[in-house]
């Protein structure tokens, strides 16, 4: 299993060369491919073939969860490329059994969300876990990967109070876009 250590080093490298985190903009500047396809339950997949990298989403995914998956899959590009012929299928959000996918996971959230940022909304008084994941726009499951990342940087934060209700749970309940017939 890669170190969390590398994988920050690996965003830190990425963001510094693109000045950008966007994760449309870097596919674009690395040349990997973003196309969009109806795939049931599946979210997405990354794979490889004839040395062009390509990452399919489902159209259906809700467009708050679309840069999510585009910079875990893009972390499958700059972590995984060399197994990747085989491809990356996403049926869950936030896997962390799998190796490959809980360093995906890592260098989404530390790719997505900056380091300053973060630390505004943690210094903020009163805020709660789920408050953050809001303010974040992400869901809260990402979060959680963002913070053993500023664990493994060595930044000391505060726990944060856990508020009662389902804001943002780390399913895929929320991250299709409903079918209005």
């Amino acid at each position: 299993m890669l170190a969390i250590d590398y994988i920050s080093r690996t965003v830190e490298k990425l963001v510094r060369k693109y000045q950008t985190r966007d994760p449309y903009e870097l596919c674009d500047a690395l040349d990997v491919r973003i196309r969009f396809k109806d795939l049931g339950f599946c979210m997405a997949y990354y794979f490889t073939q004839s040395r062009v990298s390509s990452i399919i989403l489902n159209y259906r995914v809700a467009e708050h969860i679309r840069r999510i998956l585009i910079a875990h899959e893009l972390g499958h590009d700059r972590l995984h490329h060399k197994i990747a012929t085989k491809g990356f299928y996403e049926t869950t959000l936030f896997d962390m059994v799998l190796p490959t996918e809980y360093e995906a996971n890592i260098f989404a959230s530390d790719l997505l969300i900056e380091d300053g940022e973060l630390l505004e909304l943690l210094n903020e008084e009163n805020k709660s876990f789920y408050d953050v994941a809001c303010s974040l726009d992400v869901p809260a499951a990402f979060l959680d990967f963002k913070l053993r990342v500023f664990k493994h940087k060595g930044y000391s934060v505060e726990p944060l109070y856990i508020a009662n209700g389902d804001f943002l749970k780390g399913g895929i309940d929320g991250c299709f876009v409903e079918e209005h017939y």
